[in-house]
């Protein structure tokens, strides 16, 4: 029986509807299901047959599409539909739809329904004489519902049911690519901020939703839950509950019992106390060990089961209990340890009289559970962090306000193991270790730790760390420092690279400090000699856990940029056992040898109670040890890196970080505020600053450097919102001379705050984007993205190739502007965008994106330029969807807001001439280009110089002509091509710019050669000049021989490519290639960002698609650009490199898990099958031109033959990780269909020869 074709629900509508959500079809067949009404008068039953009076044999497709992908929800507080209720046709669609908006708007004028949005009553109604035409809706939604489908849709269900869908229900109409429109019914983005606002400030939810996110499995009930599963976060102790005691560990039987609260948890077969107080999540976990181990006994007027959706005991474990030797059942005013009448003068303890006594030990035992495993330690506070400390910790930091006292030892204890200040406060008595009942020599836990602490604090604040971090992390000279350190070993990464800059350049002599950052390894040496040197030793466990830690936090140190660390990592491999000051000596005392032999013979089950209370002080010894480490990575690894180091990435190390001194990091500060203001940026004192600010709405972005390998790039941050020191509170704090006790007091300190900077521009980067959508003529040849480049580049070659079956000569430049952003003329800029921007006012639509994430739902506004064109405005706004993501829904309640042409041109004078920059606390004013990383920046930087090519570059082209016999194409030949138009007298010529980096391709020699020397002398009026170094030929041009250009690169099979914008382009053929020479100045690993959390099958096979992603573009495997061969090998490069990253990452997974080879294989195969699948539908959803569409020959078992083999010659390399999944790809492969008859295209795909540059990758 073949597999039935199951449709599924968008997973946006399933999270928030679930089974509610049905197709148009299943949802007018559930109505009439519900009304009891025969659908259609045949006799015909049957599940196939519920739909025949809905859908025909020779029904449209988009007919078809609307009822198989069109999703109905009823609406909650719908009145049920009328038992019987007219088929007849009376009323149009057009007239159903206006009725329907009208009865909804006057019920309820302001009413929320997304059919009634943008809805215009004159403009519905048809001309005098005439029938209701479309055009004169003004609502696009309107038209969407009067549509031929809809109106045949109205044939068969009749006026009835139609008003009942329209008035009654929510309508999500399907957009290519998966994804949905909503078209009637309350707006979803509203339901789901509802629904986040009741989730945060409720624990009770509308039935009708459920929480996002999908669900988990139920947990096996045999197994141990973790602390923090067992109790929810919102429990809470009822004053009412009775209380009862247990002997504490560590003191005497009749000076200290411990309280805890009676209530227990039976939860996956285990009898579970929960502590006393709501100032704890931790409890007692009393586990069956198998058959022989006892079980304390509750009762229901002792206990309260925690609810659960099964709260009752497995039968096996039922059957269990019933073999077992049933126990006393306690009193309630007895400990569930009670366990014989000799012992209950020694076991009982008076609440009332004692209650305020509180044994020092118990203090420290009763300490919440303040983390988990699954915690993260906080790594955001070390990056980019300017602050300088004279002391080893930052001057804010706790160990540096306290004093070496009981006191503020006891405080830091609190704020460690987290105790509460009504247990510190409580009067405590000395503990009584007595021979008689506890270990001999044994202290107070509480006594102990206080002494160790003090220890902390006072090494704390006089520690060597200058002597240390010189010692460890002495400051190398220029010429010795060659290496870096790279995946736990040095790397040379700083090599003769060709990768393109767009910033200033300053000299190497300048900036030669930029290569003095500190090794890893150093770094963690000087941590760890910083620990031992101020952590008691009893603190960091003995000399084998010592070889742990270190090593942890050496992986702590090894993170790149992105990369999160749990507490389990932190704990990884760390034994309590081998914590001095967690031992029974100071921890844990036992019943004596004694009292075990006086209860044998009597109650042999008192050895399995007590065996069961010290297996859960040895949980309690876990949680302590969780706590402190949790506090040492926190408070002491991180404050040390961040008050010793800076933290930052360097251009070409990927998303390693590096970490370079405090004292260097100023050095190279001090001489980019130097190069800053040789390169125009003016400093301003504060009170310029505020003159600026105070007449916008935005204020200024805060600089910080990057360091490159012949200088600094100057990054801004102008996502960020940012503030300023009140002229009031600066003025008071200067006047009364205490500015720095001003500055501590936050309180008394007043704040001016502005918006982000792209905030603002959002306005103006929405009017700016649909006026070029129109004009595309003022971009010139500019190409935002690979999609741009493949439509201009396919057209062009398949225009070259109409009269000839292989690609004329051709002759190619390549050439990047010298500091592009940098070199703009701002006053000239603002000429340009005034030629653009004519009209006095704007209109901007509102809509929202429901964006289906991970764990939620995100809401997502978006913003267009209208058109007086209904229909195009409709096509910009489907098109507007920009998210990845296939699950999305799309909602627009017909809001809009008018935008005035002053106002725009302010706000862009304001950010072009009057770009304030905040460096080291201190203010400066760009004179010269523009600032990058605004969301206006590509867009005006692709203006300014498409105003240049269209004034002077494409006139002086024009002029360039050929003889008639270097002329391929005649008198028509000079004619460039125009994005997607085609002519059938093809361009002799094409020019792409990628925002300042150029590709010219001609026919003609002299075309090019004039080309390239034009380029050569610059463009004085637009200040624009190339980059000497960055030029790109492949022919010789006088004395200069195009091959010896960084941006030529050659092969090993002699094939010649010109780099460009990440792309290799032949410069024979114009076949394109994936550009992988970027990889080869650092080892591999450093591209990655590895996941130790969570479900490791699953973020592998995330992250191998991830990876894969940029590599499908249909750029590589069109075959009107490239040849069958050349897309097979392009296919077989990214599987190459994606084989070299699975690699890295297991590598770097290994330490915490390791899958089977199956389960590998499994994975790798299902990417296979992604890859494919992706390539296809990139392939239809991008279009070139009329009547050129894409080509993809690739087959599927080609693209998983290509696949194994890629993985076999990598992960041979690796022999000794990956034996047993080599041997699993190799019979894989062996076993292949194609493997025997491998086509000439596939052999030359996996030649090495032509794949040598990515054999140079460091893995």
């Amino acid at each position: 029986m073949g597999k039935k074709n199951k449709r599924r629900v968008p997973e946006v509508l399933w999270r928030l509807y679930r089974d509610r959500a049905r197709s148009l079809s299943h949802a007018v067949t559930y109505l009439f299901t519900q009304t009891q009404l025969p659908p259609s008068n045949s006799n015909t039953s049957g599940a196939e047959d519920d739909m025949s009076f809905l859908l025909k044999h020779n029904d449209p497709s988009d007919y078809r599409n609307l009822l198989n992908n069109c999703y109905i929800v009823i609406n909650d507080n719908a009145r049920p539909l009328p038992s019987h209720f007219s088929l007849r046709n009376r009323w149009s669609q057009h007239q159903i739809v206006k009725k329907t908006i009208e009865m909804i708007m006057s019920e309820n004028p302001v009413s929320s329904n997304v059919i009634s949005s943008a809805y215009d009553k004159a403009s519905t109604l048809p001309p005098p004489g005439g029938p209701a035409s479309f055009e004169n809706c003004s609502s696009f939604i309107f038209e969407l519902l009067t549509g031929p489908a809809w109106c045949l849709l109205l044939k068969r269900v009749g006026d009835d049911l139609m008003v009942y869908l329209l008035k009654h229900s929510s309508i999500f109409l399907p957009l290519p690519h998966k994804k949905h429109h909503q078209v009637a019914g309350p707006p979803i983005n509203d339901i789901c901020r509802k629904l986040s606002n009741q989730t945060a400030n409720s624990h009770c939810r509308s039935p009708s939703f459920v929480p996002f996110g999908p669900r988990k499995k139920r947990k096996r009930v045999d197994n141990v839950s973790p602390i923090s599963e067992r109790q929810p976060a919102n429990s809470s102790v009822r004053e009412s509950e009775k209380t009862s005691s247990i002997n504490c560990v560590g003191c005497n039987g009749k000076s200290c019992l411990r309280p805890f609260s009676e209530t227990s948890l039976y939860s996956h077969g285990q009898l579970i106390f929960s502590r006393d107080a709501t100032k704890t999540n931790s409890v007692f976990g009393f586990k069956n060990k198998g058959d022989s181990d006892g079980r304390l006994q509750e009762t229901s007027k002792q206990v309260t089961a925690k609810s659960r959706k099964r709260f009752r005991p497995f039968s096996w474990q039922r059957r269990r209990n019933r073999r077992q030797i049933n126990f006393e059942e306690p009193t309630p005013s007895r400990t569930a340890c009670t366990v014989k009448d000799g012992l209950h003068g020694r076991l009982q303890y008076d609440f009332n009289n004692r209650m305020q006594e509180k044994c020092p030990c118990c203090l420290i035992l009763q300490a919440p559970l303040l983390v988990t495993k699954g915690n993260h330690i906080d790594r955001h506070s070390i990056f980019y962090s300017l602050e300088y400390s004279s002391t080893v910790l930052p001057r804010k930091h706790i160990l540096n306000s306290l004093k070496p006292s009981s006191a503020d030892a006891k405080f830091l204890i609190r704020k460690i193991f987290g105790l509460s200040d009504v247990n510190l406060s409580a009067e405590s008595i000395p503990c009584s270790h007595s021979n008689g009942f506890c270990l001999v020599g044994s202290t107070c836990l509480l006594h102990s730790l206080v002494k160790l602490v003090k220890i902390l604090i006072r090494r704390s604040q006089c520690c060597q760390h200058l002597r240390l971090l010189d010692k460890h992390c002495a400051i190398p000279s220029f010429e010795q420092k060659s290496s870096v350190e790279g995946n736990g070993s040095d790397k040379k990464l700083y090599e003769k690279t060709h990768r393109s800059t767009k910033m200033p350049e300053a000299s190497d002599s300048q900036f030669e400090g930029i290569k003095s950052y500190c090794l890893k390894s150093q770094v963690v040496s000087f941590l760890w000699a910083v620990c031992r040197s101020i952590i008691p030793a009893d603190l960091l466990g003995t000399p084998a856990n010592w070889r742990v830690l270190r090593r942890n936090i050496s992986r702590f140190i090894g993170l790149r940029r992105f990369e999160k660390f749990s507490l389990k990592q932190c704990m990884h491999k760390l034994k309590t056992s081998k914590f001095p000051f967690l031992s029974n000596k100071h921890s844990s005392c036992y019943l004596n040898a004694q009292i075990l032999k006086a209860a044998t013979g009597q109650n042999v089950t008192i050895h399995k109670e007590f065996s069961k209370v010290n297996d859960a002080f040895l949980n309690m010894k876990n949680e302590l040890l969780m706590n402190w480490i949790s506090w040492f990575f926190s408070f002491l690894v991180v404050p040390l890196v961040q008050a010793n180091f800076y933290i930052t990435e360097i251009e070409h190390g990927k998303k390693d970080i590096y970490y370079y001194r405090k004292s260097v990091w100023k050095k190279l500060t001090d001489k980019a505020i130097t190069y800053l203001k040789d390169r125009s940026y003016n400093y301003l004192d504060d009170a310029a600053v505020r003159s600026v600010i105070n007449k916008r709405s935005f204020g200024f972005s805060k600089l910080r450097l990057l360091p490159k390998e012949n200088g600094i790039r100057m990054l801004a941050n102008l996502k960020a919102s940012s503030r300023m020191l009140a002229e009031k509170s600066c003025s008071e704090a200067t006047s009364s001379r205490m500015w720095k006790k001003a500055q501590l007091d936050y309180k008394s300190v007043k704040f001016d705050h502005f918006k982000p900077v792209n905030y603002v521009l959002r306005d103006a980067h929405v009017v700016l984007k649909g006026l070029l959508q129109k004009e595309q003529d003022k971009l010139g040849s500019s190409v935002f993205d690979y999609n741009d480049v493949y439509r201009k580049y396919c057209s062009f070659l398949i225009g070259l190739r109409k009269e000839s079956i292989t690609v004329p000569g051709v002759f190619l430049v390549v050439s990047d502007v010298s500091k592009a952003f940098d070199s703009i003329d701002q006053d000239k800029l603002l000429r340009v965008m005034s030629d653009l921007i004519l009209k006095d006012e704007y209109i901007l639509e509102q809509s929202c994106q429901v964006v289906c994430m991970k764990k939620s739902l995100w809401v997502h506004g978006n913003s267009i330029l209208t058109d007086e064109n209904t229909s195009s405005s409709y096509t910009r706004l489907t098109n507007s969807l920009t998210f990845p993501s296939s699950q999305r829904i799309l909602v627009s309640q017909g809001l809009s807001r008018s935008v005035k042409k002053e106002k725009l041109f302010f706000i862009l004078n304001e950010h072009v001439k009057r770009n304030l920059l905040q460096f080291d606390n201190k203010f400066y004013l760009q004179g010269i280009g523009i600032p990058q990383g605004s969301v206006v920046s590509s867009l005006l930087c692709s203006l300014y110089y498409g105003d240049m090519e269209r004034n002077v570059l494409y006139p002086i082209i024009e002029k360039i002509r050929e003889s008639a016999t270097e002329v391929r194409s005649g008198s028509h030949s000079s004619e460039r091509i125009n994005g997607d138009e085609t002519t059938s007298s093809f361009p002799n010529y094409m020019l792409l710019r990628f925002i300042d980096d150029f590709l010219f391709i001609s026919t003609s020699r002299k075309q090019a050669a004039n080309f390239f020397s034009r380029l050569q002398r610059g463009f004085r009026e637009y200040n624009c000049y190339m980059n000497e170094e960055k030029y790109g030929v492949n022919f010789d041009i006088g004395d200069k021989l195009g091959l010896s250009s960084n941006r030529v690169f050659v092969g090993h099979d002699g094939i010649t490519f010109l780099r460009w914008s990440g792309l290799l382009i032949n410069s024979s053929t114009l076949e394109v290639q994936g550009d992988y020479t970027r990889y080869l100045n650092s080892h591999l690993s450093s591209t990655l960002t590895v996941c130790w959390q969570g479900k490791p099958a699953k973020h592998l096979k995330s992250r191998l698609r991830g990876f894969m992603g940029p590599k499908c573009h249909p750029i590589f495997f069109d075959s009107n650009i490239n040849s069958a061969a050349v897309v097979r090998l392009n296919m077989y490069q990214a599987f190459l490199l994606l084989a070299m990253k699975f690699h890295c990452y297991i590598s770097n997974l290994s330490y915490i898990c390791n899958l089977s080879a199956t389960s590998y294989l499994k994975i790798l195969e299902g990417s296979f099958r992604y890859v494919h699948v992706l390539i296809k539908r990139r392939m239809a959803s991008l279009s070139i031109g009329p009547n050129i569409c894409p080509t993809f020959t690739l087959e599927k078992g080609e693209v998983e033959w290509l696949g194994l083999h890629a993985y076999v010659q990598i992960l041979k390399r690796k022999q000794s990780r990956h034996r047993e999944l080599v041997s699993l790809l190799r019979s894989k492969l062996l076993r292949h269909r194609i493997t025997g008859v491998v086509s000439c295209e596939l052999k030359y795909a996996v030649e090495a020869s032509h794949s040598f540059l990515i054999w140079k990758i460091k893995y």
